[in-house]
């Protein structure tokens, strides 16, 4: 049991009987990725929490890919990315390769004439971690890969296939966290305890803290809940946009039954789940919704196709091919915002994972879960692990709300 369970209200404008099934220690609103993973381990620390989110959006998200950032400097985002993944592989253990596998990755180097063409092979020898990523040639990288590739690449030998909508499941099905299909409207501060109200102004749930995992909502449901003071004292969450996105699967018998591990460059190809190989992504900026569509499930097959150096018939379309769509919330930097909301008490964030949500995902719960149970910062990382890699207070502060 927590030492912090949240006192009931009594005030019956306050407190409704709808509001007393939902008393708990945390309240997390957003049962994603991000939303999910910050339950669990706070679950598994023996607070009570409750997650807060309408519906399952990553229902047909079939897999991704989790493969750390590097960069010739080892700067912020190489170093908290390697963290990250550390910390995910730990933890992820707990669970079947049903639900996550290690199968490493390999991003290939760019073809001469494309944009923004790194060195990789270069950038690989000046950063000399090769327990965490290396050069390799050609048919190194094929073999790995179990299918003939176009060139060489970076090697990963930390890079983790997950199937989403699993792992989701797992984590909102561990101990002491509960599921609520509720749409919370705003939120408000009574006494040392936060209510979150439906659209109607009715208390729906009740906590001493929450925890918003809601992506680039976040910024809405602060608006909503009258803290625009609090967002104003964000250095960072502010400048938050959010870009629309899809992947595509496609038939392994097409991709000659899929790589072995992930093939990523512009864009990626996934070994094949269930005989479906996800290709991805596109970034759409500039749309009000974010949905499957055949530009961008014929751009993901071409993708695929340069990825593996693999032709394939598309004079018929690509109409038929399932997929998935959604929103990516980003920031300047493509760090990610954790931590507490700065001016009010019990209030939280875990948001702008972008397009690596898999990487600060553990990373961003454990954060919070020390500070909330008031530990050490970096206590839960793993016995030195945070100050091996750089974890100081200047890494925390560039993923700051």
């Amino acid at each position: 049991m927590s030492d912090t369970e949240p006192t009931r209200l009594t005030n019956k404008d306050q407190s409704p009987a709808k509001c007393d099934d939902v008393c708990s220690d945390v309240l997390v609103v957003g049962g994603g990725i991000a939303g999910s993973t910050v339950a669990a381990v706070l679950g598994q620390s023996g607070l009570q929490v409750s997650v807060i989110d309408p519906m399952q959006t990553h229902g047909t998200h079939l897999a991704a890919a989790l493969t750390p950032v590097i960069s010739s400097d080892d700067n912020a985002r190489s170093r908290l990315s390697r963290l990250g993944a550390e910390l995910a592989a730990r933890w992820w253990q707990q669970f079947g390769s049903e639900v996550v596998s290690p199968c490493g990755a390999i991003q290939l180097q760019r073809p001469e004439g494309a944009k923004r063409v790194t060195d990789l092979k270069a950038q690989a020898q000046t950063f000399a971690q090769p327990e965490w990523a290396r050069w390799v040639e050609r048919d190194e990288a094929s073999a790995l890969a179990g299918l003939p590739l176009p060139r060489g690449g970076i090697w990963y030998p930390e890079g983790w296939l997950v199937r989403v909508p699993k792992l989701i499941d797992v984590m909102q099905s561990m101990p002491n966290v509960t599921l609520h299909r509720f749409a919370v409207g705003q939120l408000k501060r009574v006494a040392s305890d936060w209510l979150a109200l439906d659209a109607s102004g009715e208390p729906i749930a009740q906590a001493r803290h929450v925890i918003l995992a809601n992506a680039f909502d976040v910024l809405a449901l602060l608006y909503r809940s009258g803290l625009k003071d609090v967002l104003a004292g964000c250095a960072r969450l502010p400048a938050m946009h959010r870009l629309a996105g899809e992947i595509t699967l496609l038939p392994a018998q097409a991709l000659s039954g899929g790589p072995k591990c992930i093939v990523g460059g512009d864009g990626y190809v996934l070994p094949s789940v269930d005989g479906w190989c996800v290709s991805g992504g596109t970034y759409v900026r500039d749309v009000d919704q974010a949905g499957c569509t055949e530009a961008g499930r014929m751009a993901n097959w071409a993708r695929a196709q340069q990825l593996l150096d693999i032709n394939v018939d598309q004079s018929k379309g690509v109409e038929p091919l399932p997929g998935w769509a959604g929103w990516r919330a980003v920031l300047p930097g493509r760090l990610p915002a954790i931590g507490a909301l700065p001016g009010v008490a019990g209030l939280w964030t875990t948001t702008a994972g972008a397009s690596r949500g898999l990487t600060w995902s553990v990373f961003g719960a454990n954060l919070i879960h020390d500070q909330i149970l008031g530990l050490e910062t970096g206590q839960a990382l793993g016995q030195g692990l945070g100050q091996e890699l750089g974890l100081d207070q200047a890494m925390r502060h560039a993923i700051r709300p």
